[in-house]
Parts: C-alpha cells; structure tokens; sequence
C-alpha cells in the first residue's frame, strides 16, 4: 500500500488556514518547515489525536483513495 501523505493543500482543501497550521505544528512538536517542503504520513498527522488533524488526513486518504480506484 502507498503511503499517504497529507500536504499543505490539504489544509486548505479542508477548509482553515496555513497561519493557523504553523501554531498547530508547533503545539505538536512538528517541524512545519519540513511539512511544506516534504509533507507528513497521515498517520504521523493522526497520531496527534487531534480533531484537526484527523479531518485533514481523513482528506488525505480519501483523496488517495479515489485515485487508486
């Protein structure tokens, strides 16, 4: 299986603000400079729990779902 990785459209794409996802990542100890440049897996994403980052990597996933099909 391929993995999914969630990118900064995906923040867009689900509807809030990349300003916003800046203090997001840092309230996860992630590296927002690595996440534009390179993204993250969905699961790194979903591993925060948090209910933003589980509607933008459900994004994600859905996404690479409909292409596959």
């Amino acid at each position: 299986m391929t993995e999914v990785k969630v990118e900064a459209r995906h923040i867009r794409e689900a509807g809030l603000c990349v300003r916003g996802a800046k203090q997001w990542f840092r309230l996860h100890n992630l590296d927002f400079d690595h996440f534009i440049r390179h993204g993250y897996p969905a699961e790194v994403i979903e591993a925060t729990g948090d209910a933003m980052g589980l509607k933008v990597a459900t994004l994600a996933r859905d996404e690479a779902n409909e292409e596959q099909a």
